[in-house]
């Protein structure tokens, strides 16, 4: 039951090289990522995406300032949603991440060939990301501030958000 996730993050491949800018790594990011340890396939992680998505929106405070954006946090896994401006986005990660601050961050593109992101978030952590796919997936991982790295599936995109 596990062989097509363990298919998937064994074939996490690195962003195409058209993928040459912070722009084309921001769109690429900004999805609802769901976290995979666990799930039996890619889609079942995914199940439920869209209405969480739906959910966060409806609960966003009227006005929106770093203060009452630190409080909005994902059910499971990161929303990401991407601003005007390329190197910006708003991060919303679930409460087990609580060493990544929701709120706006920014990003910036490491090494375009292995799809390596550097993201300061909202609360000045710097947090080490790269973008793949697998299985025909967008796939996400995260290194933590304790060298843990999270794997997650892109579920929805936001980027026509």
């Amino acid at each position: 039951m596990l062989r097509p996730l363990l298919f998937a993050l064994a074939c996490l491949l690195p962003l195409p090289a058209a993928a040459q800018d912070v722009g084309a790594a921001t769109r690429a990011l900004s999805a609802m990522w769901r976290p995979i340890a666990g799930a039996a396939t890619l889609e079942a992680a995914c199940a439920g995406a869209i209405q969480e998505m739906d959910a966060l929106e409806a609960a966003l405070p009227p006005v929106l300032t770093p203060e009452s954006l630190e409080r909005v946090r994902a059910l499971r896994g990161i929303l990401v949603v991407p601003t005007e401006a390329p190197d910006l986005v708003y991060f919303f990660p679930d409460m087990t991440m609580p060493w990544f601050a929701s709120g706006i961050g920014v990003v910036a593109v490491v090494d375009e060939a292995e799809g390596f992101l550097g993201v300061r978030d909202a609360g000045g952590n710097d947090i080490a990301l790269q973008l793949g796919t697998g299985d025909g997936h967008p796939l996400l991982r995260v290194r933590t501030p304790q060298g843990q790295v999270l794997n997650f599936v892109g579920c929805a995109s936001t980027a026509g958000a």
